[in-house]
């Protein structure tokens, strides 16, 4: 009986530790994959702009056209107006800090260069 018992807790003790291992190889925390999901900005000419559906297009320096959306919380910087003015900027450098979610690139800020 005392070597069943033994048993017993040397399985119990293997069983927690097991457990506590993985318990610690868990997902990384939120703002870790918020990092891997936030690339470079991009910085380029902003060639359209759609009021109606939020969206700019940015011709990059590598000859690419890049769409983004931005919404009432994007902070643009540079253009009168904010995102109002950016109406007016078409043509303009711009810089766009921005994340992917899922497929789509969401503008975090996008600073207007005159």
């Amino acid at each position: 009986m005392k070597v069943f018992r033994t048993c017993l807790a040397v399985a119990i003790a293997g069983l927690i530790s097991i457990g506590s291992v993985a318990a610690q190889q868990s997902a990384p925390p939120q703002d870790q994959q918020e990092r891997a999901k936030t690339p470079e900005p991009v910085t380029g000419e902003l060639i359209s702009i759609a009021a109606d559906t939020k969206t700019i297009v940015v011709k990059t320096a590598a000859d690419k056209d890049m769409t983004f959306t931005y919404t009432d919380q994007t902070e643009i910087v540079g253009a009168d107006k904010g995102a109002a003015g950016l109406a007016t900027a078409k043509g303009s450098m711009v810089t766009v800090h921005y994340t992917m979610r899922g497929t789509a690139n969401v503008a975090a800020k996008i600073e207007v260069k005159k």
